[in-house]
């Protein structure tokens, strides 16, 4: 079993002549083009250090006929552009988010092409972090500056802190973000409809108890911020009946990834917490397989993406999945919404958005475009101030059925955590072709999954 090679990366094809002079700021504006039904993704490699997580069986070509096409660029927003942005690590050693920002892009293309905000089209300011704390505060201030009225799919894991004071003292909400430090679960600008990367472990943790496994190990990237995992998860695992016994950091560059799968066997462990993505998981199921180990693993479909999994083998038909969204992969029958969202990934023309290269996440910044427009179509006027406003004082937003209806504002606290307004999470299985999503969520606060 070989490591598969990435496919051509979204910075070759998407990234020249877009910059600014500053380096950071893309700008996207409105491409009206009639849909090509054609697709081409490079998935994350290593997760985000500062948490060390995270993150179809029946596609249906809608909206990719000839008529479809032309109805689309007679709608096709032509107004005054209403700025949003993005700040994201695109190039990015670790962190890179290539498959998460190019879903960014071509959610906003589409939602243009059907009408924008009442005729007026979304501007996306995408800024690429490349995973540096200043660089991410460089973002924040460009949102500022250029003056975007809210940000969508926001992933800001290297200077969270500093980021998100910047944009709550400039009044700019955060909709749809990746929250992965505590600063962005306490702020009221924030409105996630996504449990997020770190609760995405709290939803590992229920999948694995839920089978009987009660001794679990976490497997990590060993840097000495996700050695505080341990401590953050414990009071979940214990509160499940369940303990961790073994603490395992996987190194960069190793080369002997046996000694991993040996470690987190120790003390009668059963199942694993695995806060790694792609990039280290072919090794692992490599030395899974070569040691017959009989730990059941569970992991967070943020990283991965259908063809990864599919290069897996035993391991990945046997690991257990979970995530706050339907794996793109999931049946449109039971999920009715993804063929939306898969028609307007198609249409993108981009090889990271066909099918097989999609991450588990890249519904993420579909669905934060869709909640953007239901709150921006309802105020007389589009600033940030006023969409902050709305989001605060939005109810059921319609999410196409991916996951419930929203209300931003119906926050509770969960464990540590301040402000969580959606704890659903879907439990997944891989049948060596296609992620399989039971439509039957469950939910964070209760015993087990």
């Amino acid at each position: 079993m070989q490591p598969r090679r990435a496919a051509a990366g979204f910075r070759d094809r998407e990234r020249a002549g877009n910059r600014s002079s500053t380096g950071w700021i893309r700008r996207w504006r409105p491409r009206w083009k009639l849909p090509t039904c054609k697709g081409r993704a490079v998935n994350f490699k290593r997760i985000a250090p500062a948490i060390a997580a995270l993150a179809t069986a029946s596609l249906v070509a809608a909206g990719c006929s000839s008529d479809g096409g032309a109805d689309a660029a007679d709608n096709a927003a032509t107004g005054d552009p209403i700025k949003v942005g993005q700040i994201v690590p695109i190039e990015a050693p670790g962190l890179g988010s290539a498959t998460y920002a190019a879903s960014t892009v071509a959610s906003v293309d589409a939602f243009n092409e059907r009408g924008g905000v009442n005729g007026r089209p979304l501007e996306l300011l995408q800024c690429d972090s490349m995973g540096d704390p200043n660089k991410e505060v460089d973002c924040a201030n460009k949102m500022v500056s250029e003056g975007a009225v809210a940000t969508l799919a926001d992933f800001t894991p290297a200077s969270s802190e500093a980021t998100s004071k910047i944009l709550f003292d400039a009044g700019i909400a955060r909709v749809g973000l990746n929250p992965v430090n505590m600063s962005e679960f306490i702020a009221t600008n924030i409105y996630t409809p996504f449990s997020g990367s770190l609760l995405n472990l709290y939803g590992m943790i229920d999948i694995l108890v839920a089978q009987g496994k009660t001794k679990l190990s976490l497997m990590r990237p060993d840097l000495p911020v996700t050695a505080q995992l341990v401590g953050l998860l414990t009071p979940a695992v214990q509160a499940k009946g369940a303990e961790i016994v073994n603490d395992v950091a996987v190194g960069a560059g190793a080369t002997d990834y046996t000694q991993f799968i040996a470690a987190a066997e120790r003390n009668d462990a059963q199942g694993v917490i695995m806060a790694l993505g792609a990039s280290d998981a072919n090794p692992i199921a490599q030395a899974f397989e070569q040691l017959g180990s009989k730990l059941t693993f569970a992991l967070g479909t943020a990283g991965f993406t259908q063809a990864d999994l599919q290069d897996l083998g035993t391991f990945a038909t046997t690991s257990t999945y979970t995530s706050p969204t339907p794996a793109p992969s999931s049946s449109t029958e039971d999920f009715p919404g993804l063929k939306e969202f898969l028609a307007d990934m198609d249409k993108s023309g981009k090889e990271e958005l066909e099918l097989q290269n999609l991450t588990g996440d890249a519904v993420n910044p579909w669905l934060s475009v869709r909640a953007f427009g239901e709150v921006a179509k309802n105020r007389t006027e589009i600033d940030a101030a006023n969409i902050w406003k709305g989001f605060e004082n939005a109810k059921d937003i319609d999410m196409a059925g991916l996951i419930p209806a929203w209300t931003p504002g119906a926050v509770e606290q969960f464990g540590i955590f301040p402000r969580i307004s959606n704890s659903m999470m879907y439990k997944m299985s891989f049948d060596g072709d296609v992620l399989v999503t039971d439509p039957t969520q469950y939910d964070l606060r209760t015993p087990t999954a």
